[in-house]
């Protein structure tokens, strides 16, 4: 019969890596949605017409995903007709624009990453709908 022996020591330090990455995932992803958050307040207090909202823009994790957007009832229907316009208003989007704001999100999330276990080979994750590139 063949058996394998592991050398004593060994599963606790694989397990102490696996928390490791746990930690350093959730403080960079954490860190990434702070970036975002500011970034998209910044792009919203330089825009006229989405000034008086920007400090009210939130972000919020709902079934898995991640949201970005105005909750406060003051402000939501202005906020939408912003984005999209009506019949007597064009649109001015904010949230439709963010290409460059999530790519920035996105690298900080990989740097932070790369700092503590090298060079990432990992596609980031598209979102539906959204514009990619600078």
């Amino acid at each position: 019969m063949a058996s394998i022996e592991i050398a004593a020591g060994w599963l606790d330090a694989v397990q102490r890596y696996v928390d490791g990455l746990a930690q350093h995932s959730i403080a960079a992803a954490q860190g990434a949605t702070d970036l975002l958050h500011q970034k998209v307040t910044e792009k919203a207090k330089a825009n006229e017409g989405w000034t008086s909202m920007a400090d009210n823009i939130t972000m919020w994790s709902q079934d898995g995903q991640l949201f970005i957007g105005v909750t406060d009832p003051m402000f939501v229907s202005q906020a939408q007709l912003l984005e999209y316009g009506d019949l007597d208003t064009p649109p001015n989007p904010l949230f439709r624009t963010l290409s460059s704001e999530v790519a920035d999100a996105g690298d900080y999330m990989r740097k932070s990453m790369e700092t503590h276990y090298g060079p990432l080979e990992l596609e980031t994750p598209k979102v539906k709908g959204m514009r990619y590139g600078r």
